[in-house]
């Protein structure tokens, strides 16, 4: 591992939001500051568009409480323009590109999480992975990597042959030292203004990465394919068994895609946590549940089913 990172005293945690996304940020660190033992070793960069003063000053009382460090580096227009966004995403998803431009010259190692995530263990588990030289750890998509018509689709659009592997970028151990040295926020970012990317930001880095990464445990970002134990995981002998114990023990579940647990009445098992980490921020009294605009399809009662399905494959794989 490099010498500065070992150096590096604080816990470097970087989120990124619009105004929008505010509480989710302080649900976000919550999740995080209830879950370590070294809170006042955590230290929050929070790439800022445009959140109300309000809005930060709520987020910054929410994790100084814990005795944790919280800074907001505010984003300028110019370099995030005639970048592609479709369904949820905002410009905040491609704020990800440019952290090592953006935080201190310090800061030589960060853990980037998006905001629709929960933190269920001690975070400080994940920033002791070593991730040597690469540039980069992040952890496998199974949604994409078992689906034929996805794997099709990347082949085509970023050029990701079967003998590559794909990511998930919502939860990333980034190497800032190297992004530096390889000037790669300015690659990734200009990848992504010259493409309509199906994943956004998602393709931009794996294409720039592309068989140039760290592996990191499944159970550090069980995304719904894996939650839910969709069948297509299920019917992979290759990755069934990993898929099984991530969603026993999951270390981040990551509520990516149309699903979110703020959009919906609490519910064991689906969101409940979402609910109990948001009534110990300075959020807490916000009116609850926040449906989105495009609700269309969306039932809370689909969810439960898959969660019982679920539960049951568990009852039969887990021995």
């Amino acid at each position: 591992m490099d010498k500065d990172i070992i150096m590096d005293k604080n816990i470097n945690v970087v989120l990124a939001s619009d105004d929008n996304y505010a509480q989710h940020v302080a649900v976000v660190a919550t999740s995080i500051l209830d879950n370590t033992m070294v809170a006042s070793k955590l230290r929050f960069f929070i790439l800022n568009d445009n959140i109300s003063e309000k809005k930060i000053s709520l987020i910054k009382k929410t994790v100084e409480k814990f005795e944790a460090k919280i800074e907001f580096i505010d984003i300028g227009n110019d370099k995030f323009k005639n970048i592609y966004l479709s369904g949820h995403v905002s410009r905040a998803a491609y704020f990800r590109l440019m952290i090592a431009d953006l935080v201190p010259e310090d800061v030589k190692k960060v853990i980037y999480l998006d905001v629709d995530l929960l933190v269920c263990d001690d975070i400080i588990k994940l920033w002791k992975v070593d991730i040597g030289k690469f540039p980069l750890g992040a952890v496998l998509d199974y949604g994409i990597i078992t689906s034929s018509r996805m794997r099709k689709q990347k082949e085509k659009v970023i050029g990701l042959s079967d003998s590559y592997k794909y990511f998930n970028s919502g939860v990333l151990i980034i190497n800032v030292k190297e992004w530096r040295l390889n000037d790669y926020g300015s690659k990734i970012l200009a990848f992504a203004q010259k493409e309509k990317l199906l994943h956004h930001d998602q393709d931009a880095l794996n294409k720039i990465f592309m068989n140039n990464w760290y592996e990191i445990p499944l159970r550090w970002n069980v995304i719904p394919p894996v939650f839910y134990l969709f069948t297509k995981i299920l019917l992979n002998s290759k990755f069934r068994n990993v898929a099984v114990c991530a969603k026993a023990m999951p270390a981040i579940v990551h509520y990516a895609g149309r699903y979110k647990p703020w959009e919906f009445q609490k519910y064991s098992g689906f969101n409940d946590k979402y609910y109990l980490y948001l009534s110990n921020t300075e959020f807490s009294e916000v009116s609850m549940p926040q449906p989105s605009k495009n609700m269309h399809g969306k039932s809370i009662c689909r969810q439960i089913i898959r969660l019982k399905i679920a539960d049951l494959w568990l009852k039969i794989f887990v021995k």
